[in-house]
């Protein structure tokens, strides 16, 4: 999803309150009488909405950019008392995206959604998995359907787990969450550390000990950490997440990184997308920057996990068994044009979409308006200080972020050259995939490439197969000779947008 989902502002309020206006006004109100329109609107007014937000309702909303385009009202943490998208972002999944983040947000996975349907929208939550509880009904002019979502449908766990390290105190737990697997028919378990084949606790205890140390994990394998993922309400064992440190030839195939199973009583309720969440922040602390998992084609559930967290399929490999294993490919190198540095000083954002002859994609500028401290480099040049600007190029289908520095007389500092493995947008904002290259160019023209043990390692690490390691070093080479005695169309193509975003 591109776009930001929280919690409503209450400054927003005013603006939240247009949106539902808005699309009321087109989709809902001509088929509502004089009588229900007037008493929607003294529903949904300013006023009114505050003095319910005090008692027993909560807003969320959508952005885009700074625009809100998406909301959704709840009541009593069960019931949606309003629910509109802006028209030009209709049939995009934002009001599945709203409720799946409002249910997590407020632990409602394990409650039933009901709603009062307009009869516009009784197709669009039928869509979502709701179902009609009664024929349509009219009370003060306004027409509904009385509908509900069943616990368990569309559920978000975001918040209701932690991983743990398994210990000796949970030895009856881990003990129980294998039978439940063997009276559900299930043999072999995923994630689990060998716990299906040894099927005794001290033993698998020592194993996943041993694991973590390379020196101490069996032959032919990596080092890798195994978490219990245990639910914070009821301390109750939900399942088991393996991380591999690294990979290897075999795991670059298929397996990967991370292996995952949810005891059969506790599936299809969002575990198993938290538990990848919490393990994947587990990787970062690993320093693992690419993870790759794979998934049998067949199990859309696991497939939908890994895709939640950012999971891209790369490939299909058929195996012995004929069966056919999708791998996806994580990024733990996303790096957004948002650089959050409230607490370093006043920074103004903006971002326009461009489509010219010359560029198409996205330009992103950082106005620095006060920095607390300079941002020095080892050499001691400033790249970041007060009246400082950053310029950042986020072309389509390139494989290269151009970020322009301009001190505070607006002279070129360098411009810098991400080697990256894509562009895209998330959150509202331009977003690049770091692929450890970069180039450096001089106002003088000077032309550097840095990073290269950074690439290197990152090869060794199996992060990327030998076809792709070739690749960047020829995009970098490629790039590196068009830049050479180009500095002046550099610095007018740079300028030209400079000046186009600021105009805006």
């Amino acid at each position: 999803m591109e776009y930001e989902c929280r919690e409503m502002n209450l400054n927003e309020l005013e603006e939240t309150m247009e949106l539902v206006k808005k699309v009321f006004d087109e989709f809902e109100a001509p088929e509502y009488s004089d009588e229900g329109i007037k008493n929607f609107y003294k529903f949904a007014n300013v006023e009114n909405i505050k003095k319910l937000l005090k008692e027993n309702l909560k807003i969320v909303i959508v952005k885009d950019y700074s625009k809100i385009i998406g909301m959704l009202a709840i009541r009593d943490n069960s019931h949606i008392g309003m629910l509109f998208v802006d028209k030009a972002y209709h049939r995009k999944g934002i009001a599945k995206y709203l409720i799946r983040y409002a249910k997590g947000l407020y632990g409602m996975n394990n409650t039933d959604i009901t709603v009062n349907s307009s009869p516009y929208a009784v197709e669009i939550y039928k869509r979502m998995g709701f179902e009609i509880l009664s024929n349509e009904k009219e009370t003060d002019g306004i027409r509904f359907i009385p509908m509900v979502l069943k616990k368990y449908k569309l559920n978000n766990a975001k918040g209701e787990l932690e991983l743990v390290f398994p210990t000796e105190e949970y030895r009856d737990q881990i003990m129980d969450y294998l039978q439940e697997h063997f009276d559900n028919g299930e043999m072999i378990l995923n994630g689990c550390g060998g716990l299906d084949r040894l099927r005794d606790f001290d033993s698998w205890l020592k194993k996943v000990r041993n694991d973590v140390d390379f020196a101490k994990c069996s032959e032919g394998r990596v080092p890798a950490s195994l978490y219990m993922a245990i639910r914070k309400s009821d301390k109750r064992l939900i399942g088991l997440i393996q991380i591999r440190h690294c990979l290897n030839e075999k795991l670059l195939q298929t397996s990967g990184h991370i292996g995952d199973g949810v005891r059969p009583s506790e599936r299809k309720k969002g575990y198993v997308t938290e538990m990848i969440r919490l393990a994947l922040e587990k990787c970062k602390e690993l320093g693992i920057k690419r993870v790759l998992m794979s998934c049998d084609k067949d199990n859309v559930g696991s497939r939908k996990s890994i895709m939640n967290n950012g999971g891209v399929l790369e490939n299909e490999i058929k195996m012995e068994d004929e069966s056919i294993e999708q791998r996806f490919w994580i990024s733990l190198k996303k790096q957004s044009a948002h650089l959050n540095l409230k607490s370093l000083g006043n920074v103004e954002e903006k971002t326009i979409r461009v489509d010219e002859d010359d560029f198409k994609g996205y330009i992103h500028l950082n106005n620095f308006i006060k920095m607390n401290e300079k941002f020095l480099l080892p050499k001691g040049l400033c790249i970041r200080d007060t009246g400082y600007k950053w310029l950042e190029v986020y072309g389509e289908n390139s494989n290269f972020k151009l970020t322009a520095i301009y001190d505070n007389l607006g002279r070129i500092v360098e411009w810098y050259f991400d080697l990256v493995r894509d562009i895209g947008r998330e959150n509202g904002f331009p977003y690049d995939e770091d692929w450890y290259l970069d180039v450096v160019v001089t106002p003088d023209g000077d032309i550097l490439l840095l990073d290269e043990d950074e690439y290197e390692e990152a090869y060794q690490r199996y992060e990327m197969t030998e076809s792709e390691y070739k690749l960047g070093k020829d995009l970098v080479y490629d790039l590196m000779k068009r830049l050479e005695n180009n500095v002046e169309n550099l610095n007018n193509f740079t300028n030209k947008y400079l000046e186009k975003i600021e105009s805006k």
